[in-house]
């Protein structure tokens, strides 16, 4: 486990020590634990660095791990960590925290005008926007159906983060796959805890619950995962921009 450092509520973040060291790991390819304003964290950097396929002698090549036949970053990478402290499988994609809605464009393409209404009414908060993705998305972070999930968060210390860092961040709630999201620190697994490189406290976080996650296509705007932001809420922003009321939500 790295060293953990408590984020008072009034300080100004991007000066200070906590988030000037956090920034250094993440630039440095490490795990870091970190509040959003839904739950807590895994985050890496994605550094423009993190598309670019590393090898060295062929056996290494032969030996890499593949993901939509793009390479894994190593084992030893924050990356990879993310899933083997989740224990997680890695073809399961991870969201990216992005600095605003400009993100819909810069990593995404033919992007829906419902996702940009819903961004526009929801970010920075806590909905989760499912695009396809860009060619500078490497094909390891994306779904299967080539799709990419971003997120402004409402949280001041993520926000401090991206803009010290100028990249997003690939972040995941901090639990063993199948067991409660931590919503404070203190929820914390203590294996999840020891598995970083860093870890940001800032106490309970304000919404105590995940973010909700939406797919918007030609067919609709699908609800993926029901989180803190309601399906009315949601119903209600493109009503008000003038798209017709969609079919039940589909759940999961």
């Amino acid at each position: 486990m790295g060293h953990i450092y408590r984020i008072a509520s009034d300080v100004e973040l991007e000066q200070c020590a906590a988030i000037q060291t956090a920034a250094q790991v993440l630039r440095e390819g490490g795990l870091a634990l970190i509040p959003t304003e839904t739950v807590y964290g895994l985050a890496v950097a994605m550094l423009p660095s993190m598309g670019e396929p590393a090898f060295g002698d062929g056996r290494a090549e032969r030996e890499t791990v593949r993901v939509n036949g793009c390479p894994v970053p190593p084992a030893s990478s924050g990356y990879r960590r993310i899933f083997a402290v989740k224990q997680r499988d890695l073809t399961q994609t991870v969201p990216w925290l992005v600095a605003d809605a400009g993100a819909l464009d810069r990593y995404g393409r033919d992007v829906d005008e419902r996702a940009r209404v819903l961004a526009e009414a929801f970010w920075p908060g806590a909905l989760t926007i499912i695009v396809p993705a860009r060619e500078n998305v490497p094909a390891y972070c994306r779904a299967a159906d080539g799709t990419v999930a971003l997120r402004a968060s409402a949280s001041p210390v993520v926000a401090a983060l991206i803009r010290v860092l100028g990249a997003p961040l690939a972040c995941t709630s901090a639990n063993t796959h199948g067991a409660p999201a931590p919503a404070s620190f203190d929820a914390v697994e203590p294996r999840v805890l020891a598995g970083v490189d860093i870890a940001l406290d800032a106490g309970p976080t304000p919404c105590q619950d995940a973010s909700t996650i939406v797919a918007c296509a030609a067919e609709g705007v699908r609800i993926v995962r029901q989180g803190s932001l309601a399906a009315g809420a949601i119903e209600r922003a493109l009503i008000r921009a003038g798209f017709a009321p969609s079919s039940p939500a589909e759940e999961r």
